[in-house]
């Protein structure tokens, strides 16, 4: 076995450690013939310091291996030094005594000098960097911060790469002018105590400061002085994005603050409106209670108006809060700007009273809008009102439409882009707003009327009503000098469908089945109530699983009205979905309050779909209600 292997081998044997080896082992000796049945001590007398504690260990029994050793061999006739790797086993007798022990080799010499190479060229580059990092000319020449030398009159003697990348100063450019006289003035003065207390020799805190780039504006640095080279350096590191940063973050904490304070006023100017209305609601709701449990019918009928006005407070409130939100429920119609004027003309002039003079300065051909008409009348109504007031009851009152081509977005904060716009201008020559006035006009429940007389919600929910509609809006005013609205709308691109006539007063029905979905029980039951009285079939349930199963067992229904946000986890959209599924031409009319998802336009342009918004009059919903029918 020891002499086939193609490894070096050896056998060491008996007392005397007799070696008998193969013909690679010979090699690794040297290539000498005469090496068979010598000593295992007499062979490697040379690197017996450095193995002989191996053979010492097998000779106890103990197997040991050695890695990349040092060993004098002898070669050609000159005696050198090799490493090798390679194991001592022990050779037991039948007795278990170990005879003898097998020394296997293998020569690392090329491995372990690569290694070497591979170390001596590491430290040779690591030598060489050292060296090269600490020139000062390469950290000069290589630093991302602006580095500067000062003379004695604060001029720059000269500046690295970094000067001109960062500022676009050529390098002889900063030299004609003296380095503070680049500081922005807010900042030169702090600039050229501290440049003056490093040319003096004085040791100077950092300091930020901004420094005129080459185009014209200006960069904050943040600069660190030396005073002990023979000229004064001056460090400067770019910090821009970093104040730009720090601008922002604290912008946002303002507005963030502003809007809460928005909040709490929003929140106390609605509690303190809602607490009137509620109050006159519970009011009347009291005496009429009273009258009724007396037997006494005398203003029954005044009570109840009473309590119907305050309800209509209430529902003005909470639209106008909708409105200046931005989050209304719209139901934007192509119109005539002209048409809706001259239909709301009579109006107007009642709210305007009979010392207002109301003139109308209509385009001949104005553009095609795309608005709520409703919400545009209420938004008229309401200008027409503050300009009463301003104007004390006795004045004039201008109505002016034209088209407009943007060629390029206006201007302000509420920018529109360029197109064809639609402008709604109401001019008064009432008394006017002063600046400060005029600057807060668009905030809620802010109102220069006399207490009780406003509740400081009607320009904020025209303002809200436009952006809200794709326009923009603004107000010009000064003292004794009048006030001019303007509202610009994006022109629609369709064509005005023909105005359908119907009637408006509800008819008697046939017996036709509705199926009523919604969870607040005491709405439900009225509307129930008074669909009855109209002769309708009314199945009233209070959420999506009730729906479902009434549908499935119940059913057929001629019309399903159900309420969008419904307990459960099922929306009525999801009840409408279902439905739809067991009857596709199922018709269904959708009822919210207000919903942060509103529907989806393409389910609201099924056939046989329809949108009501809360609050609305039962007469309102019945002939909602009929037209669907009829449909």
């Amino acid at each position: 076995m020891v002499l086939m292997s193609p490894f070096p081998c050896a056998l060491a044997w008996g007392s005397a450690l007799t070696v008998i080896h193969n013909d690679a082992y010979r090699v690794l000796l040297g290539g000498a013939a005469d090496h068979q049945g010598r000593a295992f001590d007499a062979l490697w007398e040379q690197s017996w310091e450095s193995m002989g504690a191996s053979v010492f260990k097998v000779l106890q029994g103990q197997g040991s291996l050695i890695e990349d050793a040092p060993l004098a061999v002898y070669r050609e006739g000159i005696t050198g030094k090799a490493w090798v790797s390679g194991c001592f086993s022990p050779i037991r007798d039948d007795g278990g005594a170990v005879a003898g022990f097998l020394h296997a080799l293998f020569e690392t010499t090329a491995s372990v000098g690569a290694c070497h190479e591979w170390r001596e060229l590491a430290q040779s580059f690591d030598a060489r960097l050292a060296q090269y990092l600490a020139d000062p000319e390469h950290t000069w020449q290589l630093s991302p911060d602006v580095m500067l030398m000062l003379d004695a009159d604060l001029r720059v003697r000269t500046a690295n790469p970094a000067w001109h990348r960062l500022l676009g100063w050529d390098e002889a450019a900063p030299m004609q002018m003296a380095l503070p006289d680049l500081f922005h003035p807010a900042d030169r003065t702090e600039a050229q105590l501290t440049l003056m207390a490093l040319v003096q020799g004085h040791a100077a805190p950092p300091f930020e400061g901004r420094v005129r780039h080459s185009d014209g504006h200006y960069c904050w640095f943040r600069w660190t002085g030396s005073a002990h080279q023979l000229l004064p350096t001056l460090v400067g590191r770019n910090i821009t994005a970093d104040r730009h940063e720090v601008q922002r973050l604290a912008e946002a904490a303002v507005r963030d603050s502003q809007r809460m304070e928005g909040v709490v006023k929003v929140a106390g100017g609605l509690a303190h409106e809602m607490n009137n209305v509620l109050s006159g609601v519970g009011s009347s709701l009291e005496l009429l209670e009273r009258r009724l449990a007396q037997g006494r019918m005398e203003r029954v009928d005044e009570y109840v108006r009473m309590a119907r006005e305050c309800a209509q407070r209430a529902i003005g409130l909470t639209q106008n809060l909708l409105a200046f939100a931005r989050s209304q429920p719209l139901a934007p119609n192509p119109l005539s700007i002209n048409r809706l004027l001259e239909e709301a003309e009579p109006i107007l002039r009642q709210t305007l009273g009979a010392e207002m003079t109301l003139n109308m300065q209509l385009d001949v051909a104005p553009w095609p809008l795309q608005v709520d008409p409703d919400t545009l009348r209420n938004a008229l109504l309401h200008l027409c009102s503050n300009a009463r007031d301003a104007c004390l009851g006795e004045g004039n009152l201008t109505i002016h439409t034209a088209n407009e081509r943007l060629e390029m977005p206006s201007e302000g904060p509420e920018a529109l882009p360029p197109g064809d716009y639609v402008t709604l201008q109401v001019e008064d020559d009432g008394h006017g707003m002063s600046r400060q006035d005029l600057a807060r006009v668009f905030e809620p429940f802010y109102t220069t009327k006399p207490l009780g007389q406003g509740a400081g919600l009607g320009l904020p929910m025209v303002h809200g009503f436009v952006q809200q509609s794709g326009g923009q809006m603004w107000i010009e005013s000064a003292i004794d000098q009048g006030t001019r609205v303007v509202m610009m709308f994006p022109r629609y691109q369709g064509t005005l469908p023909d105005s359908i006539a119907h009637d408006a007063t509800p008819r008697q029905m046939q017996s036709e089945r509705l199926l009523l979905v919604d969870d607040e029980s005491n709405l439900r039951g009225l509307m129930k109530e008074a669909l009855v009285d109209y002769g309708f079939e009314v199945c009233d349930v209070p959420d999506a699983n009730s729906a479902l199963g009434q549908f499935r067992h119940g059913g057929p229904f001629d019309l399903v009205i159900t309420d969008i946000g419904l307990p459960g986890g099922f929306s009525g959209r999801q009840v409408a979905r279902a439905l739809r599924m067991m009857k596709p031409e199922q018709k269904i009319l959708f009822i919210t309050g207000y919903t942060a998802e509103p529907v989806e336009q393409s389910l609201l342009d099924e056939p046989g779909t329809a949108l009501m918004f809360k609050p609305f009059s039962l007469q309102m919903l019945v002939e909602q209600i009929q037209r669907m029918l009829q449909a």
